[in-house]
Parts: structure tokens; sequence; C-alpha cells
């Protein structure tokens, strides 16, 4: 089984909290909302953010994960995503994630079906 990366949920929990405290301010002294109100709208955007910072931070570990078991150079993401190899810069062995976020769960997807093949010829 692999090891689960912290990561995600660390990124995901700074993200929530820096969310909740910038819209619970701005709710009780731009809106003067009252403080139950303030709580429970900074609260939903907290969940917002903690989950849409949950994904890109796994999508940036499952992506560094598999180029590294596969040892993939810029050459090979190029082929397998469809991108430019300058999009995919490796500096002293390590992936540098330079792409739009928009852009990342195309990679993933990518790697994984290519992750995929390669574990049925395995087979």
């Amino acid at each position: 089984m692999a090891k689960k990366s912290l990561f995600p949920v660390i990124y995901g929990f700074i993200s929530a909290l820096i969310s909740f405290i910038a819209v619970f301010f701005i709710c009780i002294r731009t809106f003067r909302m009252n403080l139950q109100v303030a709580i429970i709208i900074a609260g939903i955007f907290a969940i917002f953010f903690f989950g849409l910072s949950y994904f890109r931070g796994h999508a940036s570990v499952e992506i560094k994960r598999i180029v590294y078991k596969y040892k993939l150079t810029d050459q090979d993401l190029a082929k397998i995503t469809g991108l430019k190899a300058s999009d995919f810069p490796i500096y002293h062995d390590k992936l540098q994630l330079i792409l739009p976020k928009r852009y990342w769960p195309r990679i993933l997807d990518s790697l994984q079906k290519y992750e995929k093949q390669r574990e049925e010829m395995k087979l």
C-alpha cells in the first residue's frame, strides 16, 4: 500500500483557515452581518476552499509520484500528455509544475492511464 501524503490535507486546512478568517471579517465589518450568519457563510467558503486546495494538492502529489516511479523525462511527459516538453522543467531531479492548475487534472488523467498501461504490461 502506498504511503499517503499529508501535504494535501495540510494545504487544504491552511487554505480553509485563511478563507474562513477573510470571509468572516468581510461579513462582519463590510456587510455588518450578525455573528451567526458571518460564521455560517465563512464556514461554507472554508469548506469550498478546503476541497479545492485538497484536490490540487492531491493532483500535485500524484503527478510527481508517477513521474518519479517511472523516471519520466520532460520529453516523456510531453509525449504522454500532448503538451510541450518545456512545460515540464525538471531541476535537480525534481519536477516543477509550472503549468496553470487548470491543466493538472488532464495531466493527472494522462499519467494515470500511462501507469495503468504499464501495470497491465507487467501482468
